[in-house]
């Protein structure tokens, strides 16, 4: 089941993990080899998946080693082009093949192949380091999250480090985008806070892409320190991420800013580049949550496209990019759940620096025009497992219907998924 939940969501911009995270099961010790098919459908959806996978697991006195590798082939065609480049039904991770050009097999597109997880994991102590790819998430938002969202494309992390020292943790990231440009580099430090019930954070992070593609490796020097004083020039992009959580029995309260180099700091005539998220969650007999999310016009975007907080087009954060007011709220018990959702989006192109836009600072924001969408769905999820031995067997089925009502028109939705894999564990 664990597999299916890492590569079949009902809804892939909903990612229930918090702080630094990933999908992913606890692994076994051993080896275990296994695959999985799949499918998601939505109105302007739809594929079917294949993905065998290889896991390893072992343990070397005090140190631990995981292996993971998945090859994901699929066929099928996810691109809606009448829809808005921030639908929430669009299949990011799918998107990014270029359906023009010839296939492998045939002169048709048959199918194609991606790789979301092939990374490798060693565990000693307190301390953790991954090298490979991944999609990692970074911060307490569920829907709206403002740094990485761990919905996008994944990328290639060159390091990924964790130090868990009880009241204090601390990471740091180093990573190439995994783009059609050059050089193009992700890196970022975060410093976590756990006092009782209340969590603070703080995630400095840079984009860039230069010829020295190595310039913000070094895990334990500021970047600010390295663009302000090591660097001739203002390219590279610079963010100041906070988020805070309070726990108080089954209810958390949390929020998140993102500050674009920082933005409430810029004189005038200049454009304010920021974004926030609030949200509060129950998960008790029920599981009940409220969040808000905006994000001003131009943040992200830094002089060129180049810099952008994006992959191969795709925001890094959620997936309403900047230019937005959004409210989300989901209730569910067991298998079931109901959810809606509120989205005002503007007219300001994604990936738009404001030095390069010729518009006037400070303007009201969503951006006129604007597009307003009311999404209402109820569904539920359901999962059942054998093992036998060392084999095991899991299926997954899952339903969404609902309705959206797009800049006034009404419009039926429905999701569908099913999936099965089968896995075989050898201690």
């Amino acid at each position: 089941m664990a597999v299916l939940g890492t590569f079949l969501q009902m809804d892939p911009f909903f990612l229930p993990c918090t702080g630094v995270c990933s999908l992913g099961a606890d692994p076994e010790t051993g080896i275990t080899l296994g695959a999985a098919l799949y499918s998601r459908n939505t109105p302007v959806s739809g594929y079917v998946e294949f993905t065998p996978y290889l896991d390893i697991f072992k343990r070397y006195g005090k140190v631990s080693l995981n292996i993971f590798v998945s090859l994901s082939t699929f066929n099928g065609r996810s691109q809606a082009v009448a829809q808005a480049v921030w639908s929430p039904y669009r299949e990011y991770r799918l998107e990014v093949v270029d359906w023009e050009a010839e296939p492998v097999i045939g002169k048709k597109p048959l199918f194609e192949a991606l790789q979301y997880k092939a990374y490798a994991q060693a565990h000693l102590l307190n301390l953790s380091l991954k090298t490979g790819r991944d999609n990692v998430k970074v911060g307490r938002a569920l829907r709206y999250p403002l740094f990485l969202s761990g919905t996008s494309y994944p990328l290639d992390w060159i390091y990924l480090l964790e130090g868990d020292f009880g009241i204090l943790k601390g990471y740091a990231g180093f990573s190439r985008i995994c783009d059609t440009l050059p050089n193009r580099r992700l890196s970022f430090q975060r410093l976590e806070l756990e006092a009782g019930p209340l969590s603070l954070a703080i995630t400095e992070a840079v984009v860039y892409a230069r010829s020295d593609s190595w310039k913000y490796a070094n895990p334990f020097v500021l970047y600010y320190v390295v663009q302000r004083i090591e660097t001739p020039d203002n390219d590279d992009n610079l963010f100041l991420h906070l988020d805070a959580s309070l726990r108080i029995k089954d209810f958390e309260i949390y929020g998140e800013f993102m500050g674009d180099d920082p933005s409430f700091f810029h004189g005038e005539g200049q454009a304010p580049l920021w974004g926030a998220t609030a949200g509060i969650r129950y998960d008790g007999k029920l599981f009940v949550m409220l969040e808000f999310s905006t994000v001003s016009p131009f943040t992200y975007a830094h002089y060129t496209r180049i810099n952008n907080l994006s992959v191969l087009g795709l925001p890094l954060a959620n997936y309403l990019g900047q230019d937005y007011r959004a409210t989300y709220v989901r209730v569910g018990k067991g298998k079931i759940f109901g959810e809606y959702e509120y989205i005002l989006h503007g007219s300001t192109p994604f990936g738009l620096a404001y030095e390069n836009s010729g518009l006037p600072p400070d303007r009201p924001f969503p951006t006129a025009p604007t597009n307003t969408w009311h999404r209402l769905g109820i569904g539920f999820i359901g999962e059942r497992g054998t093992q036998l031995k060392r084999w095991e067997l899991n299926g997954k089925v899952g339903l969404r219907v609902g309705f959206d009502i797009i800049d006034g028109k009404f419009h039926p939705s429905y999701t569908l998924l099913w999936g099965g894999a089968f896995q075989m564990h050898h201690p």
